[in-house]
């Protein structure tokens, strides 16, 4: 008998081990008896008026003498903050009683629960609990455990985001202005919310008035998302020298190790890996650019060009920011209440980061103050590799196989390229991008950062970073560059791809049709809010009626337009003043026609080169998959698929290879596709890659 009791702890331990790697778990008891574990509330996300049900399960080798659930309720307006004294002394004790369904349990566990009635469940509610056993033994274990970073668990009493209501500019002599439009709950939630829960005082000093400008988290609060309370997560204001700028300020959250935000993409698709800090973008530009209204387009949209072609950076995502601190969630003043808006949620550049994005664990430093934003496993701890480096790349003299051992050239040429596509020349002051150093390939690696002030050549920066005369002064590399850069001209920034990934991104947070969307609402809480001329912003950045100034038609529609004529304009000047090289080799053209549908077993292409050309080295084809809404797979509503991510290529014929079949695999029926085929010379430039035959791929045939 003592044998099968010594057993039944151990295995009891063993699962609470394991169970306390969940999000949502309690355990390891003190001692090997007793033990609590998997620890949940139903339903899931309470409604008011709903009774919830606690239940954990117990497992341990003596019978339970007490087990007691421990509550606090977090009134809105009426926030207790981790170090405030009732946060230890306002719990209230409720009896948990065996369940008896233990149909859900396994060998060795009871189930027990208690009920928290319906009484208790209030809109805007914050509910804490924990729970404590006892056994027959006088042993005991709490859930959470004492080592746990979060001291409790929580859940949110919630009915959903109600509809809101503002005018552009309340006290306007202008009657459009001062017209108050609808925002029905369907505009409301059209975006993610993230619901932080607070004191006031805490928030105001936050982003407003203490105006701290260091890296302490100061303040804590409850961060909701997706029906999990991350609570006692710390806050502060974030960025550089315009952190207290415009009024509309950012964020960052911090967030309790073993706790870490589950994050979700724009189409809801949770992130493969989890969020430990999480920074905000505030949706609006500086106020002398003129550029006010592109809603955090400029970043969303230049993060996404880099990471498709091949230079890993922050994943972005909007949100619909909440703040409750007070009772009222939807006060007559529109400039108060939990409603704060649009902002842009931006992946940290952290050691999550780069398992995010499959990067080896490596030395991760954010540049322009040189810190260490990771620690990579085995890598140096006193930034003596970075210092190396540095020394190293700034002798002129360095050859070029050196180059090539210690910078990974084909990302640089990739990130060098979408800087000027997007003119993201804020990097001249040798800020706004990380180096990372890949222990794998021992080379480094440039990531980048800050992106909000691109879009136009008006803004902030030389764009002369430090491997932009290092690197490309050199014509080895300097053709390398140009080669990958006309590539991504063919294939991704121009009119065609870019505008595309232009009105998929604005479409996520306005309506393409031109009804009140989440935008005029963010519009409607910012342009005039008061705090936009306080004491406690910088006048020429901030101000009142900004939005739209750069926009044609005077809305945000006007802004994307704004985007995509600057796409236009950009390309011209990157084929003028860039790629003007007039010895690359003639484009080749395919036989054929587009929109088609051809048989995955019958993909045979051929191609001819005009003219006489150069003497040829290489040629080499491609297929590229792209969103066609004429494809019979195509669901409205999901990411779209951009061309210049391959999903086939040939190897690198030593000549001219002007006939090609694709293999059956490469394509899916029902998808749009494209291919292409371009040539290199012996100097090793290529051309431009020809014009696509696009075509759908059907059933193949017999």
């Amino acid at each position: 008998m003592k044998m099968a009791t010594a057993k039944l702890a151990t295995v009891c331990l063993l699962i609470a081990r394991i169970s306390s790697l969940e999000a949502f778990s309690a355990v390891v008891a003190q001692g090997e008896s007793p033990s609590i574990r998997a620890v949940k509330h139903t339903p899931e996300q309470p409604r008011a008026g709903k009774a919830v049900v606690v239940s954990a399960r117990f497992c341990g080798p003596a019978a339970p003498k007490s087990i007691v659930l421990r509550y606090q309720l977090v009134d809105p307006g009426k926030y207790i903050a981790l170090t405030d004294a009732e946060y230890k002394t306002k719990w209230v004790s409720v009896p948990m009683n065996e369940d008896g369904k233990n149909g859900e349990a396994i060998a060795g566990e009871k189930i027990y629960s208690a009920t928290l009635p319906a009484e208790l469940q209030i809109h805007r509610r914050l509910v804490r609990y924990r729970i404590t056993v006892v056994d027959t033994t006088e042993h005991t274990a709490t859930a959470p455990a004492a080592d746990d970073s979060q001291s409790n668990f929580a859940y949110y009493v919630y009915n959903g985001v109600p509809g809101w209501s503002g005018a552009i500019d309340s006290k306007s002599s202008d009657s459009k202005k001062r017209q108050a439009t609808q925002f029905t709950p369907e505009v409301m939630r059209s975006v993610q919310t993230y619901q932080l829960i607070a004191k006031s005082a805490a928030v105001e000093k936050a982003t407003w008035f203490e105006q701290a400008r260091g890296k302490d988290y100061k303040y804590t609060g409850t961060l909701v998302f997706d029906s999990q309370v991350y609570d006692h997560v710390r806050f502060r204001a974030r960025g550089g020298v315009w952190r207290y700028a415009m009024g509309k300020n950012m964020w960052k959250f911090d967030f309790n190790s073993g706790h870490y935000l589950q994050a979700r993409d724009n189409y809801g698709q949770p992130y493969r890996t989890k969020w430990g800090k999480l920074n905000l973008r505030s949706c609006i530009q500086l106020g002398d650019f003129g550029k006010r209204g592109e809603q955090g387009m400029f970043e969303a949209v230049g993060f996404k060009l880099f990471n498709l072609v091949g230079v890993e950076a922050p994943n972005t995502h909007w949100i619909h920011l909440r703040i409750v601190t007070d009772a009222v969630e939807n006060p007559a003043d529109q400039y108060r209440g939990d409603f704060w808006g649009l902002y842009l949620a931006i992946e940290n550049e952290d050691g999550r980061f780069l398992k995010a994005h499959e990067l080896p664990d490596g030395n991760l430093y954010k540049m322009g103050i040189d810190a260490l934003n990771h620690q990579g496993a085995n890598a140096v701890t006193n930034g003596s590799d970075l210092r190396q480096f540095m020394m190293a790349y700034h002798r002129r003299n360095q050859p070029e196989a050196w180059w090539r051992e210690n910078v990974d050239l084909p990302r640089y040429y990739s990130y060098r390229s979408i800087i000027e596509a997007i003119h993201h020349y804020d990097v001249g002051e040798g800020k706004n991008y990380d180096y990372y150093h890949n222990p794998g390939t021992k080379k480094w690696i440039v990531i980048p950062w800050d992106l909000d002030l691109s879009w136009a050549d008006n803004m902030y920066g030389s764009g002369n970073e430090p491997f932009k005369q290092t690197v490309l002064s050199r014509p080895a590399f300097a053709l390398e560059y140009q080669n990958r850069l006309r590539e991504i001209r063919d294939l991704l920034f121009n009119p065609e791809q870019t505008g595309q990934l232009i009105d998929e991104y604005a479409a996520l947070i306005a309506d393409p049709a031109g009804q009140p969307s989440f935008v005029d609402a963010d519009r409607a809480k910012w342009d005039y809010h008061p705090i936009m001329v306080s004491p406690q912003v910088l006048q020429n950045q901030a101000g009142h009626g900004l939005f739209y100034q750069a926009s044609a038609t005077g809305d945000f529609a006007g802004m994307v337009q704004l985007m995509k004529n600057y796409v236009k304009r950009r390309s011209a000047y990157i084929d003028r003043a860039l790629l003007n090289d007039p010895n690359i080799p003639a484009t080749p053209q395919i036989a054929g026609q587009s929109s088609l549908q051809l048989p995955v077993n019958r993909l045979a292409f051929h191609a001819e080169i005009p003219g006489a050309g150069t003497q040829l080295a290489t040629s080499k084809w491609r297929l590229g998959e792209i969103t066609d809404p004429k494809a019979p797979t195509y669901k409205k509503g999901l990411p779209n698929v951009y061309e210049i991510t391959p999903v086939w290529e040939s190897d690198e014929f030593a000549s001219f290879q002007g006939d090609v079949k694709i293999p059956a695999q490469a394509a899916k029926v029902g998808h749009a596709y494209r291919v292409r085929v371009r040539v290199k010379d012996s100097s090793g430039r290529w051309s431009h890659w020809s014009a696509p035959v696009q075509f759908i791929a059907s059933d193949a045939l017999r």
